[in-house]
């Protein structure tokens, strides 16, 4: 594979990636005798696991809703002036 070289472990580093990255892919048979297939990329994004069996998030088709920003100045205390008190004082 072009672009891909080896450490002295055996393990992948592609040149166009920066950081750690390690990708692979596994399969168990059910009990059933279904075959399924987790094929799996890791890198700066986190954990990236892929597979038909595994569920997908839904698809939002509106806006989330954003805070409003309030535009006015919070309040300060008023300075003290300070005295040492305690022992050596």
């Amino acid at each position: 594979m072009q672009g891909v070289t080896y450490d002295s472990y055996g393990k992948e580093s592609y040149g166009e990636v920066l950081g750690n990255t390690n990708k692979g892919s596994s399969y168990w048979v059910s009990p059933e005798g279904q075959k399924f297939t987790l094929t799996w990329a890791a890198d700066e994004a986190g954990f990236q696991p892929k597979g038909d069996h595994l569920p997908v998030p839904p698809v939002h088709e509106y806006e989330l809703p954003v805070a409003p920003v309030h535009e006015y100045e919070l309040p300060v205390a008023p300075a003290l002036p300070y005295t040492r008190t305690g022992l050596g004082f």
